[in-house]
């Protein structure tokens, strides 16, 4: 080989590496492709130079990374969007049956060939633009094409030396980030304690039969029944569905006229699990004013608020019930991080909750997630409602009353952990005085149920009526 043919060689070599490095970085850098499959939206982009990770995106709740291939790629899949109704037709679907898991796979797979043919179309261009990049006198077409094919083998060893190497037993060893790293908890739990789940609503409906006898036995000796208003406070279900079961079961013994709940409906603060609660929402004939919690995201708060017979409070006042309500929601639901705010953060909550109770007209409750926003509101009289520290009691003096429901969920999937099941919700009774026209709290219940063993308790506290 003379020298001619040395140098020629050489500078065909040098595009060839300069095609290929042009390809991996654009690889690196290219937008996420999107993907649907029936009812799943889902985007899938590769980082070269990575550790060989499968990563798999789960907004809000985080991300599960497990090393699976030895070539230095990572592979990234965000999941979108997960179309219920869909979802639901699909499994409804009596030609679908036992077959979904294969069906979906069959469907992730097409999406991934078709990402596949992109990417090796966008490997044969970039080659033939690598050539013309050099090419300065006149186009070589034949070296035009060489390059694209060595681009499009490239990505084909690359593929393949990925799915040769590539170990789905990994994902029995992942490392999770965000707030699903209480997903090995969530497993866990899910798999010991299902069946006291499918038991607890039994066992706290029974209890509110026995609540009922014991409270008529209370108010045996009250002459106050009549043009009174009975006001549900809950608060922390977490996504329980044992506690839907007790709220419904208060409701319709109790005769309720409005539901009061300060946050945290949800645990992980996805729209996913609020659609769990559709059902409740749309057989509860009453009010239901909803302050956000520091594990209820934005899309949450949407959810809600799209719903007829929820008002979803965030900052401000409304009447319901003949009841004027104050509140502010916790400043962490207005994030999806779901993360615990700094004090100063919390110190502007509660400043603009004083303003709120302060500069408006007289309100009869002033309602909000975290008790810490009360800083400025305890006094004068008033009737505070709160919750997330998951202690349900009953506090006060001659200057405010506070009123903590503690979990009506029992703290969700963190209660099942260690099988420490307390139900709480407060139920409160204003009666209308006939002088002024202005419903005045003449009782506070305070009603706790615990799980194994089965006990509950009903703790009451009256109060003076004085005509203004």
């Amino acid at each position: 080989m003379n020298r001619k043919t040395k140098l020629k060689f050489a500078k065909f070599a040098v595009k060839i590496f300069f095609s290929v490095m042009l390809l991996l970085l654009v690889l690196h850098f290219l937008s996420p492709a999107v993907f649907s499959t029936e009812a799943f939206e889902f985007e899938t982009y590769v980082k070269m130079f990575g550790r060989g990770n499968t990563v798999i995106h789960l907004p809000p709740l985080g991300k599960i990374t497990a090393q699976t291939h030895l070539p230095p790629i990572d592979l990234h899949f965000t999941l979108n969007i997960i179309n219920l109704q869909e979802l639901t037709a699909l499994f409804n679907n009596s030609s679908f049956g036992n077959n979904w898991p294969s069906f979906l796979g069959e469907q992730i797979k097409e999406c991934l060939f078709r990402y596949l043919a992109s990417l090796l179309i966008l490997a044969f261009f970039l080659g033939v633009a690598g050539s013309l990049l050099w090419s300065r006198k006149s186009v070589n077409k034949k070296e035009m094409g060489i390059l694209g094919l060595i681009n499009v083998l490239v990505v084909i060893v690359l593929v393949l030396s990925v799915a040769g190497f590539y170990n789905f037993g990994a994902f029995t060893h992942v490392e999770y980030q965000g707030i699903i790293e209480a997903a090995p908890l969530v497993l866990g739990v899910l798999e010991e304690g299902i069946d006291v789940v499918d038991n607890l609503g039994v066992q706290v409906e029974g209890a509110v039969e026995n609540i009922s006898i014991l409270k008529e036995e209370m108010e045996m000796t009250d002459d106050i029944k009549e043009n009174s208003v009975k006001v549900l406070h809950v608060s922390d279900i977490h996504n329980n569905p044992a506690a839907l079961k007790f709220i419904r079961s208060i409701v319709e013994t109790f005769q309720v006229d409005l539901i009061i709940d300060t946050g945290d409906l949800v645990d992980y603060g996805t729209v996913f699990e609020a659609e769990l609660f559709t059902d409740f929402f749309s057989n509860l004939h009453l009010p239901y004013v909803f302050i956000p919690g520091n594990h209820d995201s934005p899309q949450v708060v949407a959810y809600l608020k799209e719903l007829k017979n929820v008002t979803v409070l965030e900052e401000g006042t409304a009447e319901v019930a003949g009841l004027t309500i104050a509140a502010v929601a916790d400043p962490s639901s207005y994030s999806s991080e779901m993360v615990e705010v700094e004090e100063e953060i919390m110190l502007q909550a509660a400043e603009k909750l004083a303003r709120i109770v302060e500069d408006g007209s007289p309100v009869d409750i002033v309602a909000t997630h975290n008790p810490d926003a009360f800083a400025y509101v305890r006094g004068n009289g008033r009737l505070l409602l709160c919750g997330h520290t998951h202690t349900p009691q009953i506090t006060g003096n001659e200057e405010y009353i506070e009123i903590n429901a503690g979990t009506t969920g029992a703290s969700g999937l963190r209660g099942l952990k260690d099988m420490d099941l307390t139900f709480s919700l407060s139920l409160l009774s204003f009666q209308r005085q006939e002088e002024s026209d202005v419903l005045s709290l003449y009782a506070a219940d305070m009603i706790k149920i615990n799980h194994a063993p089965l006990n509950y308790s009903l703790e009451r506290v009256l109060f003076d009526l004085q005509p203004e």
